[in-house]
């Protein structure tokens, strides 16, 4: 899931391959203001698709605390010492994600200490919407109720910070209007917490979720740019009292890639990993600065260690056989971005161990909606790519349509490995222009990539023939698709592995327009910073450029 200018891709998936069948819930979110990880644009209505649960099991079956998740909490009004506990377990849990595990940990600190205010408080905080998924009025009303109670209770014996606390977290799930309207409110009172509490790291990161969580859909470019410059510099003043405050590295990340600046993120995204060993989403979280500054295999083994966490999670909790781990929401994210971390690296045995459980998992389901299919469509990429022709060919056609057309294109790739250019024709026409009838929200990058993997697979066609500049000219077609708003803020990583414009280049250095070749595969580069392919391709047009005299 990135969160770049149109998006919250972030995770880019929080079950992209749930259960039985694909479930998006990742890059691609859940109520009417956060569903643009599968579009620019923010949903109309909410959405209770199985593919949209964050019900990610991941909990012990006894309350247990949790270690090796960074850090969160802070001393409450409490009589029970366990009750404390669990409530830090719980905020720190919820800081990396996890969201069930959270909120087993706060509905035990409730359980302990029914008297507590801020436990009641914390338990209806975590089980709200972040900034990957939404709540509709109906989830939103017993949280209003914990949330009343505990602006009851603190306001009889609690702090005075609590009860500020409290009254903020109360505005959020208020009944009437749109909640998006709802989170801004608590997202303004929380910020106005964080003026009144300039020291106090745990407000400023709280201040600065709630802000997140409301920035998305208010603007043409989908999120509020002033505002994500405020959680910035809140972010900032943490990060400078303590560098390693998870919750705020981890947040931060997301701010400083949905403004551009990656750059500004790599010194916390370097050290996150470390200081969280047992979360695996925290684990995962530098791949989004890492691929987009182009430490690709950087991105490619921080998912790999995110994937294993993973596997060792759903063993302890009894998900069984390997494919339960994709019971885990976050599971499908990491092995996509996993992928396209190591594909960028060319990292064939990473690509190829991450991408056959993909494969293997995808085409045995019969429902998915199209973003999902296209998500899962990256296995296929990564066999193109890497694996034996003839296993490519032999791989079984799945039973989704976007999914079908996703093998057709990884078999006219391993034809034309094998120069068996009738064959690879064949697999073009086989995938089809479009298989829905109108290009919707929830399907217009499906579709693009149809015509995305037609016009590359008509290019590699044209160059092997000879023709370069008809290649140049297909490529140049299938770059334009890839450019496009939509379809480059659909995921994160991108949907479509590498930026076809490197081939735009190869093509025209190969038909002798080597100043053409050298402005393509510089425009590559900015769109895939130290890509390896298109700096090589960068070398040798310079060295074809003559000289001026």
């Amino acid at each position: 899931m990135k969160m770049r200018k149109g998006k919250l891709a972030l995770l880019t998936v929080l079950g992209l391959l749930a259960s039985s069948s694909l479930a998006l819930a990742q890059d691609s979110r859940g109520d009417e203001h956060r569903d643009h990880a599968m579009s620019g644009t923010p949903a109309s209505t909410p959405s209770h698709d199985p593919a949209h649960s964050h019900d990610d099991m991941v909990a012990p079956k006894t309350p247990t605390l949790l270690t090796g998740y960074g850090k969160g909490g802070f001393a409450i009004t409490a009589a029970v010492p366990a009750a404390q506990a669990f409530f830090s377990n719980g905020l720190e849990l919820g800081a990396a994600f996890a969201h069930k595990a959270s909120i087993e940990a706060m509905t035990e600190a409730v359980r302990l200490d029914p008297a507590c205010a801020m436990c009641l408080w914390g338990q209806a905080l975590v089980s709200g919407p972040t900034i990957n998924y939404g709540k509709d009025d109906k989830e939103r009303v017993p949280l209003l109720k914990m949330a009343q109670q505990a602006r009851s209770m603190a306001a009889k014996g609690g702090s005075a910070r609590e009860s500020d606390l409290t009254k903020a977290l109360a505005l959020r799930y208020l009944p009437g209007g749109k909640p998006i309207d709802h989170d801004r409110a608590y997202a303004a009172a929380m910020q106005k917490l964080a003026t009144a509490y300039p020291a106090d790291n745990e407000i400023a990161v709280l201040a600065a979720d709630a802000m997140m969580v409301a920035s998305f859909g208010k603007s043409d470019d989908d999120f509020d740019h002033p505002q994500m410059e405020q959680v910035v510099a809140l972010l900032e003043g943490v990060l400078a009292r303590d560098p390693d405050h998870t919750p705020a590295i981890h947040f931060y990340i997301h701010a400083e890639e949905a403004l551009d600046h990656p750059e500004k993120a790599e010194p916390f995204a370097n050290r996150l990993a470390g200081l969280a060993p047992r979360a695996s989403h925290l684990v995962h979280m530098p791949s989004h600065t890492f691929y987009w500054l182009g430490r690709y295999q950087d991105a490619a083994d921080t998912n790999w260690r995110a994937v294993e966490i993973g596997k060792d999670n759903a063993k302890r909790l009894g998900l069984e056989g390997p494919m339960g781990v994709w019971g885990l929401p976050y599971h499908a994210h990491n092995v996509i971005f996993g992928l396209g971390g190591a594909m960028m690296a060319g990292d064939s045995r990473m690509a190829l161990n991450l991408a056959g459980p993909l494969v293997e998992k995808s085409s045995q389901d019969e429902k998915a909606g199209p973003a999902s299919q296209l998500l899962a469509a990256a296995g296929y990429f990564a066999m193109a790519r890497f694996e034996d022709p003839a296993r490519v060919l032999a791989l079984p056609e799945p039973k989704l349509p976007y999914l079908k057309a996703a093998r057709h294109y990884a078999r006219g790739e391993a034809l034309l490995w094998l120069r068996d250019v009738p064959g690879a024709q064949a697999e073009l026409a086989a995938i089809p222009e479009k298989i829905a009838e109108k290009a919707e929200r929830e399907n217009r990058a499906a579709e693009q990539m149809l015509g995305i993997t037609r016009k590359v697979l008509t290019g590699r066609i044209a160059m092997i023939e000879g023709r370069f500049a008809d290649a140049a000219k297909a490529f140049g077609e299938a770059a334009d698709i890839e450019e496009t708003r939509d379809f480059r803020y659909f995921s994160d990583p991108p949907a479509f592995w590498y930026p076809v414009r490197r081939d735009v280049a190869a093509a025209l250095l190969a038909a002798g327009d080597a100043a053409g070749a050298r402005l393509a595969a510089s425009a590559s580069l900015k769109l895939r910073p130290r890509d390896p392919v298109a700096l090589a391709l960068l070398e040798r047009a310079e060295a074809a450029v003559k000289p001026i005299r």
